[in-house]
């Protein structure tokens, strides 16, 4: 089993889609919904890390991402020898290339 951490600017991520779910759209509930739909998603990829597909771009990149989708938000995650990172937790609809440089 993969231990799954979340590196500062994930936990960030989260924190901000969070804040803007619950002041900004006044859904409170929406906004906990999320976190499970989220937590529920993320625990998998410590038993099946290598599940979900690898983020295609036409920039370079260092790192090695795999994306996942979760509701309209999109997991960026890397895997290493025993550990999986979330790096970005992001809107779908964002402009990913210009995020994920």
């Amino acid at each position: 089993m993969y231990k799954v951490v979340y590196l500062p600017l994930a936990l960030n991520d989260l924190r901000e889609i969070t804040d803007y779910i619950t002041d900004v759209l006044k859904a409170p509930k929406a906004a906990i919904d999320l976190v499970d739909a989220l937590d529920d998603s993320i625990l998998k990829l410590g038993q099946f890390p290598y599940s979900c597909r690898v983020y295609q771009t036409t920039q370079h990149i260092e790192t090695v991402y795999r994306l996942m989708p979760v509701k309209n938000y999109l997991v960026f995650y890397a895997v290493h020898e025993c550990e999986v990172e979330i790096h970005r937790i992001i809107y779908a609809k964002m402009n990913l290339e210009k995020i994920m440089k």
